[in-house]
Parts: structure tokens; C-alpha cells; sequence
């Protein structure tokens, strides 16, 4: 897949679940992390946070109308559970069967990135997202805000979920980001191999260590 609509879940003025950490607002740091991503691996995103709506029926049809009026592969909805707070998890809900395998591949992403609970795909079929959008959809529930542990581990391993996410949406891998070479405290020693009067000795040696793989520099003085 190659283009996306992706929302938070909720609305501004109409607040989810909230415990160690608020749904909405998390939500509204997940989806904007994930597009980026997403957009390092070439694909196409579309993001929306409903400001608006001050009921739950006008902010699950504003997003629905958002996502719908949008071209893309597939609709996500980024949103953080409750309820369980003992356990906790990650979990991913779709609502049409050919959604399953795909939903059942990012809770397994998420719950690793994350080193949580995966409580894997669950097949919902009474939600508005999943079952207003035009597009194939799922709905993310990246760990529940009233565990804990949960709380803790998604603080922490936040660039890796929101990481997880985008390659599994997308199918890509993300390249490695090239870690800067420890020169602190390095101590260089320098070498040199002859002097001469006449410049064109002095190239011809630098030539040919060049050739044996030396680094080579001349300096007059």
C-alpha cells in the first residue's frame, strides 16, 4: 500500500479514555509521527484531527467524511484503550475479514516495539470508522492509558512503535539511521615517510603510496 488516510480517534471537544495519559492528545502525537515515517518510505498521507464536533455521532461522521473524501489504500484510526488494567496490551480492531491479516500484523508490530501484551486482531462490526469509510479500515489501540506498564513502555519506546506502524502499513523497511563516528578524545598519529627539495619526488611517492591504498597529503614548509 502506498497511500493512506490516517485520523486520531475522537475529537477535541469529545474526549476518550484517559488515565496515566489522555487518548486524544497521545493520539494527536501518534498519527503525525507515523505520516512522517510513512512519507520516508514514499508513500502518500493524509492526517486529520477532528477540532469541531461536539458530539460523538457529528465526530465519528466528520471523520468519516474526511477520510472519505480522500484518495488512498486504506483508512486508519489511531486510539489508546481502557479497561484492563492488570493486563493491558495492544490490539488492532477491523470489521470486514479481508482486514484481518493486516490488522492481526500491526498489533504484532506494536506489542513488539513495545514489548506489551498482543491481544491481536478483533473483528468489530458496530463501530462507525470501520464500518462508515468507503476504503478497507482498521482501528488502532496502541496500549491501554490505565495500566501502567503500558504507559510507561509506549513513553519509552515511542519512535520504535510509531516505526512499526509505518513499515507495516506500508510492507517497507525504514533505512538504518548511520550513527556519526566517535572522534571524542581520539588521538591521531601522523607519519611521514620522506622530505624533498624538488616537488616532483615528493608527488611521485605520494603517487605511489596512493596506489598501495596509503591516504597521502603533501605539505610544503
Amino acid at each position: 500500500m502506498d497511500e493512506f488516510v490516517i485520523s486520531s480517534g475522537h475529537a477535541k471537544m469529545v474526549r476518550g479514555a484517559s488515565g496515566y495519559i489522555d487518548e486524544v492528545d497521545e493520539a494527536r502525537k501518534v498519527v503525525p509521527k507515523v505520516a512522517e515515517y510513512l512519507k520516508e518510505l514514499d508513500c502518500k498521507v493524509h492526517t486529520f484531527n477532528d477540532d469541531a464536533s461536539k458530539t460523538q455521532r457529528d465526530n465519528i461522521n466528520t471523520i468519516v467524511k474526511y477520510h472519505d473524501s480522500k484518495s488512498r489504500d486504506l483508512d486508519v484510526s489511531v486510539h489508546f484503550n481502557a479497561g484492563t488494567k492488570e493486563i493491558g496490551g495492544t490490539e488492532v480492531l477491523y470489521c470486514t475479514d479481508g482486514n484481518k491479516a493486516l490488522a492481526t500484523k500491526v498489533s504484532k508490530a506494536i506489542s513488539e516495539a513495545l514489548g506489551i501484551k498482543d491481544r491481536g486482531a478483533k473483528k468489530r462490526t458496530d463501530l462507525g470508522f470501520l464500518k462508515g469509510t468507503a476504503k478497507p479500515a482498521i482501528l488502532i489501540e496502541v496500549c491501554f492509558v490505565d495500566t501502567k506498564s503500558n504507559t510507561e513502555a509506549y513513553k519509552k519506546n515511542f519512535d520504535e512503535c510509531c516505526k512499526a506502524i509505518a513499515e507495516t502499513l506500508s510492507g517497507k523497511k525504514l533505512k538504518e539511521a548511520v550513527k556519526p563516528v566517535e572522534t571524542k578524545n581520539v588521538v591521531l598519529h601522523k607519519v611521514q615517510v620522506g622530505a624533498f627539495s624538488d616537488e616532483k619526488n615528493a608527488v611521485k611517492l605520494a603517487e605511489e603510496l596512493k596506489k598501495k591504498g596509503y591516504l597521502t597529503s603533501i605539505v610544503k614548509g
